[in-house]
């Protein structure tokens, strides 16, 4: 681990399970915001992802059931801008 700091993203994702559309399941016990009750992110919600390595990354929820979220990365200029 290179220092990424946690609470700089919203969800911790596996950079090995980010399938050929960009799309990742991450979940929300699994992340910096497991103990947030406001943390309740919706399909169309921007949310930052990380892995702990890398700096983190922007995406857009796609789904949600419970605990379990589907989210599309977003890769270019933009993501750059979060870290």
């Amino acid at each position: 681990m290179n220092g990424v700091a946690i609470e700089l993203y919203d969800l911790w994702f596996d950079p090995n399970s980010v399938g050929g559309d960009m799309v990742v399941e991450c979940w929300i016990s699994h992340g910096p915001r497991a103990d947030d009750p406001d943390f309740a992110p919706v399909p169309g919600d921007w949310l930052v992802l990380g892995d702990g390595d890398e700096a983190p990354l922007r995406a857009r929820v796609l789904k949600r059931q419970g605990d379990r979220v589907s989210v599309q990365i977003q890769l270019g200029a933009e993501s750059a801008a979060v870290a």
